[in-house]
């Protein structure tokens, strides 16, 4: 069975066995159930777990990285037990024909090379037999005392021969010893420099910047670009708020967590995410630690705008103006640049007792308008209303202590926020909270603010009910 992933792990081929696997019968179906939740691929270097309904099947895999004209690509293969077992019968038939056809061959060589080696010897004795018969006795005697001197003439060579070879074999060991040290010394250089040069590269890859292809991305999903920040911002949110959930014991907190974000990861197609949150749910306890805080570290460097790497022009003072420059002008300057300290607030204001102002919302029109899952958009709301609790508090405080610019930002924030998920009625209050610059006004601008967002939250928690 094989399937192919885009460059953000996404399946975009597969073929008929393993669609049939799944139940299904198109790739725009297994698209469909994999953004529902409904069949998962978990896969990691060697095996896949394939979760459809509640069957978990593990297989082992092989990964293949290939080079198209999308961009590159990954060839999966996924090994199924009756494959397997088919290659390993094929490859011992192999092997055993493969020797049964050899053996012969190998016996009637050797019975043919025996032969003729027998006959090359029977000739040989029969000559060497007339040789003998017409040596006579006198030739005997001469050939004695040539062998003699001949010995004697060999012994002397034969210590002349070993002197000058341990002379040369002296002589040869000096230059090895001097070009063995001077190797070591360069290997040693070498290793150094190699594992300086390794240890630099892990270095930026671990802290290069991953960033989301946002214009092909949005194109895909049907949203713009600030809705997509927008939603990364939210995916972030929720990241660290199951930070406890991913490093957890329980098996049930842990894979939850884990859907929730492969879930949203994949819908906003986040780059190397996928495989990081796979391991997670599947990495030994003592791993787990450093896995999950690679997780966090990798999400640190996802962005949307490649970092300028354009250094801001330094304008460089005139020796003779420096000199020129009086230190008590220096001085006013600083005392310039101190705010000013708002010793009295706005007040406080109680958010006890408002009514709800009803307005309609409708999670299927916010789905339709962003072309997104309606469980997704349900899932950013719920975050958008924890957001709201917190960032009212920090609004009160900051009224108490009279500070304008701080309830403007956090205005600013909750509103872009409303205006992304298409709850406009609460946006509106938010702008004119935003861009309030009467303080004397601004009770009662919070005061709406918090009618509308009373509503609009029970509206949500009565259809979760």
């Amino acid at each position: 069975m094989y399937y192919i992933l885009n460059e953000t792990n996404q399946i975009i081929a597969a073929d008929k066995s393993l669609l049939e696997l799944c139940g299904l019968s198109h790739i725009d179906e297994l698209s469909l159930k994999i953004a529902l939740g409904d069949t998962r691929f978990d896969l990691s270097e060697t095996d896949i777990k394939i979760t459809t309904g509640q069957d978990d099947t593990m297989f082992p895999v092989s990964k293949t990285s290939l080079s198209s004209m999308l961009g590159r690509i990954t060839l999966v293969e996924i090994q199924t037990e009756e494959e397997k077992a088919a290659e390993d019968d094929l490859s011992v038939l192999t092997l055993d024909d493969t020797i049964e056809n050899i053996a012969p061959l190998e016996i009637e060589e050797s019975s043919e090379e025996k032969e003729v080696a027998i006959d090359d010897n029977e000739l040989f004795d029969l000559v060497m037999e007339e040789e003998t018969e017409s040596i006579t006795p006198l030739g005997s005697q001469d050939t004695s005392k040539e062998a003699e001197l001949a010995i004697e003439d060999n012994e002397l060579f034969d210590l002349v021969m070993e002197e000058e070879t341990e002379r040369s074999v002296e002589t040869v060991e000096a230059p090895l010893d001097i070009m063995t040290e001077d190797t070591e010394i360069l290997d040693l250089g070498l290793s150094d420099k190699e594992e300086e040069v390794a240890s630099e590269k892990t270095v930026s890859e671990e802290s290069a910047e991953i960033l989301v292809d946002i214009d092909k991305v949005c194109q895909q999903i049907g949203i713009s670009h600030e809705d997509y920040d927008t939603f990364l911002n939210e995916y972030i949110d929720t990241a660290l708020g199951l930070e406890q959930d991913l490093q957890s014991e329980e098996s049930t907190k842990r894979s939850n967590a884990v859907a929730t974000l492969s879930h949203l990861g994949e819908v906003l197609q986040l780059p190397v995410i996928g495989d990081i949150i796979a391991k997670i749910d599947t990495v030994p306890a003592d791993e787990l630690k450093a896995t999950v805080e690679s997780f966090y570290a990798t999400l640190s460097r996802i962005t949307t705008t490649p970092t300028s790497q354009a250094e801001p022009e330094m304008t460089l003072l005139d020796t003779q103006e420096e000199d020129k420059m009086d230190l008590f002008d220096v001085e006013e300057k600083e005392v310039e640049l101190e705010a000013p300290i708002n010793e009295k607030g706005f007040g406080t204001i109680s958010l006890e007792g408002i009514k709800p102002i009803h307005f309609d919302f409708q999670l299927e029109e916010a789905a339709n308008d962003l072309s997104l899952p309606v469980d997704l958009i349900e899932e950013f709301v719920h975050d958008f209303i924890e957001q709201c609790h917190i960032e009212t508090k920090n609004m009160l405080k900051a009224y108490e202590e009279g500070d304008l610019d701080a309830i403007q930002k956090i205005g600013h924030l909750l509103k872009g926020a409303a205006s992304n998920l298409r709850i406009n009625p609460l946006s509106d209050t938010l702008y004119k909270i935003q861009f309030c610059e009467d303080s004397s006004t601004l009770e009662a601008l919070i005061k709406d603010y918090w009618g509308h967002f009373l509503s609009f939250e029970i509206q949500i928690n009565a259809l979760a009910k």
